[in-house]
């Protein structure tokens, strides 16, 4: 685990490879979906982490970019989402961000949003996943289709909720600035957020860990 705060910034591939679990490839399976099913060509991804959202994806587009504040994990523009880089606008018909805005201070969710909205073209999408503090369950329907059921984390054993209500230490990750459900942000705060930046939201979902949301570019917007 990084010592301070910055130090996850300078974390290297293996860091992230190590840590792949399987709610690292359920929010994937949904990605990789949602990204065939709209049938985009040209990806930048906001954070590569592992890399192996890339792997999976590269060949089944045109073109795939990393965007990274974090050299080690060699992006195509080492940047920070926060800061507008003007040589991508309206360069992509998808962005994805994909548990990197919880990061960030909350004050700095809009300006990235709408950063991530200059660089597509009208009518791109944006895969945007956040992190929830709730309790999940996942069951399989006859057809073998995933869902999930969630409820408030604290609601399911005496020690959860000593955690939320006494303690009130349930961070799903401690280099985080903020998580929905930690008694500050809410899911619709978020969504203020994202149309406050000129998205349409096309749809949201609760998955494992993480509230997932596909948003639209229009197509007449300007880039």
């Amino acid at each position: 685990m990084p010592g301070s705060f910055d130090d996850q910034f300078t974390l290297s591939r293996d860091y992230y490879l190590k840590q792949l679990d399987f709610l690292n490839w359920y929010r994937y399976y949904h990605l990789v979906k949602d990204v065939l099913r709209l049938d985009v060509a040209e990806i930048l991804e906001i954070g590569s982490g592992s890399g192996m959202l890339r792997n999976c994806l590269t060949p089944l587009v045109r073109e795939y970019r990393v965007m990274d504040i974090n050299p080690k994990l060699a992006p195509d523009w080492i940047a920070d989402v926060r800061e507008q880089q003007p040589e991508l606008t309206g360069r992509f018909d998808c962005v994805i961000a994909a548990d990197v805005l919880e990061h960030l201070p909350f004050a700095d969710l809009g300006a990235a949003c709408m950063n991530l909205y200059s660089y597509l073209k009208p009518g791109g999408y944006a895969l945007i996943t956040i992190p929830h503090r709730q309790s999940n369950f996942l069951f399989m329907t006859p057809t073998q289709i995933p869902h999930v059921v969630t409820v408030p984390t604290g609601f399911l054993s005496p020690g959860a909720f000593w955690r939320r209500f006494i303690k009130r230490k349930i961070w799903i990750d401690p280099n985080h600035c903020w998580e929905i459900g930690d008694g500050h942000v809410r899911v619709k705060d978020v969504a203020a957020r994202l149309t406050g930046a000129g998205f349409s939201i096309e749809k949201f979902e609760k998955l494992l860990y993480v509230d997932y949301w596909v948003l639209k570019k229009p197509l007449l917007a300007a880039t």
